[in-house]
């Protein structure tokens, strides 16, 4: 994306400064934003997406998920209590190969939604994008959604993955919260992401 010349807020300098780009090269030194300006490649504040509506995004994704593999988890169960009931403890059932399969395939679903068309189908359905964190409106491609996965390939790890699997959604939820303006997460800070509202993207 060609940024034409004209006043913005540079990555990395304080929040509420602008620098002159001149198509090349930004201005020596960041400078105060007279009262009421707005980056004109930034959405406004409160685009941003909350903590509650994240939360919601992800609660949806979740419901998906067990939907789609409810089916094949009914059988492992049943399994599993006939294991119990010969006098096992149930860990010795193995994990059955259609379920490992529907697992990576949704994965994989999801990731190439993110790349693609910006969003989870929580994000989507409920009006969230995520975009660039230098302003750039377009989806963040298949490296920063590979980027995002990080923490949950992680979490596939045996013993090390469950703690994983924990600790992360909490520092995501605790950074979103406390993290001002942007309401950045984990994820986007791994990928260099942020999520917005699509309405406050440009048509």
């Amino acid at each position: 994306m060609t940024t034409p010349p004209g006043w913005y807020h540079a990555q990395g300098d304080p929040e509420g400064t602008i620098r002159y780009w001149d198509g090349d090269e930004w201005s020596p030194a960041p400078t105060p934003a007279p009262p009421g300006w707005q980056d004109p490649h930034r959405p406004n504040n409160d685009r941003f997406a909350s903590a509650t509506v994240r939360v919601f995004a992800s609660i949806i994704d979740g419901i998906i998920a067990i939907v789609v593999v409810i089916p094949f988890m009914i059988d492992y169960f049943r399994d599993i209590v006939d294991d119990v009931e010969a006098g096992g403890d149930g860990s010795g059932v193995p994990i059955p190969g259609q379920l490992v399969v529907i697992g990576i395939a949704m994965s994989v679903v999801f990731l190439f939604m993110v790349a693609f068309l910006g969003g989870t189908p929580g994000k989507l359905m409920l009006g969230l994008r995520i975009t660039h964190e230098d302003g750039a409106t377009t989806p963040p491609g298949l490296g920063k959604a590979l980027l995002r996965s990080i923490p949950g390939f992680l979490a596939a790890l045996p013993v090390i993955g469950q703690v994983i699997a924990i600790l992360v959604p909490i520092a995501a939820l605790i950074m979103v919260i406390n993290d001002r303006p942007e309401r950045r997460s984990v994820y986007d800070r791994i990928a260099g992401t942020r999520v917005v509202r699509k309405a406050s993207l440009p048509d």
